[in-house]
């Protein structure tokens, strides 16, 4: 008897294992130990750093760091706290003092969330004072993540930010021919809240055509569990994320129409040490990316060089 009963039992477990990997099943006893083991075993077949990176080489040239003529160049750093755990001690120094970074003459500078461990007076000072040490030409702009402005849109440390960088955090900017827009993917649980959907759609409606259009976030708000592209991309955090996004059905829509070429940017990836501390990936002729660092294995950020009518990307591995 067991032993007619034994391969269904092994049938079932094998279909139970695989449903808690896939997200069917998630029993409360073995959230961690599910997230663990789904994060390991994907990531021991799958290497997302290392063919996001051949998919990079194979796109285009690194490009140069150069003014000349109508060329400009900026750079995008996600996570640039660092390492978790430690006491906060400004930007993650390693970034900071990269030679790559001071060799540059950089238009902007984008970072992508998570710049402070705890959003405070006291750390945010210290970010500020760090912010100086970039060259006096190169603008720094903030994408704010959950670090810095909490879960949703009244929060003691979403109000501490205001206090310390102002009123706004989500914009955008015009440089030339190209357009630069920062969203705030915290306020309404990575959904794109209702005001910046209106900024994109006044955008959108414009009569002028962008050359390039540059979208900066923290949060992988854009990220599909179900969609193979994503297969083994693991954001450092899902804290108050929402079950159903808006990003594929209302907001990419709209994006698309506003540009001739687009390009996503995320940081909350690089915190720890699971090959995936980069993404790179063209889905419907649209380019996403995710950069970060702090895990202290294959930390990165990028450099975006435009010359010539071409956007040339280039990862800086440290």
């Amino acid at each position: 008897m067991v032993k007619k009963l034994l391969p269904i039992i092994l049938l079932s477990g094998v279909f139970f294992l695989v449903g808690i990997l896939v997200g069917h099943y998630k029993p409360t006893a073995i959230q961690i130990p599910y997230l663990f083991l789904k994060d390991r075993l994907i990531n021991d077949s799958t290497n997302v750093y290392a063919d996001s990176v051949k998919r990079l080489n194979e796109r285009s040239q690194p490009g140069s760091c150069s003014r000349q003529g109508n060329g400009y160049s900026f750079f995008v750093a996600g996570h640039v706290y660092g390492t978790p755990g430690l006491e906060y001690e400004g930007i993650y120094k390693p970034f900071k003092n990269n030679k790559k970074l001071n060799e540059c003459s950089l238009l902007f500078g984008f970072l992508l969330g998570d710049t402070v461990v705890t959003a405070s007076n006291h750390e945010f000072g210290i970010l500020k004072d760090d912010l100086k040490s970039f060259e006096d030409n190169t603008k720094i702009y903030i994408a704010p993540g959950n670090h810095e402005v909490g879960v949703g849109s009244y929060n003691a440390k979403r109000d501490v930010y205001l206090e310390n960088f102002g009123e706004r955090t989500h914009q955008y900017l015009e440089y030339k021919n190209d357009l630069f827009i920062i969203l705030d993917t915290n306020i309404s649980n990575w959904n794109l809240s209702k005001d910046q959907i209106l900024m994109l759609k006044n955008l959108q409606s414009k009569q002028r055509k962008y050359e390039n259009v540059f979208i900066f976030s923290h949060q992988l708000f854009w990220i599909e569990d179900e969609n193979p592209s994503f297969l083994g991309l693991i954001p450092n955090s899902n804290e108050g994320r929402a079950k159903k996004l808006n990003f594929w059905k209302e907001v990419f829509p709209i994006t698309q129409s506003i540009g001739e070429n687009l390009f996503f940017f995320a940081g909350d990836v690089g915190a720890f040490n699971n090959k995936s501390e980069f993404f790179y990936r063209n889905i419907s002729e649209v380019e996403f990316f995710a950069t970060g660092m702090g895990g202290g294995k294959r930390d990165n950020f990028m450099l975006v060089h435009i010359a010539n009518e071409e956007v040339n990307i280039e990862l800086v591995e440290f």
